[in-house]
């Protein structure tokens, strides 16, 4: 039997591959890319294992980088409205020490 190489993608990427040597019973990722190293060297049962593997690891960076995006989008509004309500606030202040200026003049 001879060596064994599959590619592994995930939508049109190609992340990494897997191959299995003559004689060995598991299949080494070896990762394309970055985000997948942690895969790089790792063993697999079959091929299909390897995929899932993968699409699983793209599937929690995609939902951390969700989350991530979604906590920086609040963090953006608050610091906004924080902005506001600070000028809201110097605004009313100055009208009003105008006011008793005046009622004092």
């Amino acid at each position: 039997m001879s060596s064994q190489a599959y590619i592994i993608e995930i939508g049109s990427d190609a992340v990494g591959i897997v191959v299995r040597e003559e004689g060995e019973a598991s299949f080494r990722f070896h990762s394309a890319i970055g985000a997948f190293q942690s895969l790089d060297g790792k063993r697999f049962a079959t091929a299909s294992a390897a995929q899932r593997a993968a699409d699983d690891l793209h599937g929690v960076r995609r939902a951390r980088a969700s989350v991530h995006a979604a906590s920086n989008a609040r963090q953006r509004e608050r610091s906004s409205r924080g902005r506001s309500s600070s000028h809201n606030l110097e605004h009313n202040l100055s009208g009003r020490h105008d006011a008793f200026a005046l009622a004092l003049a």
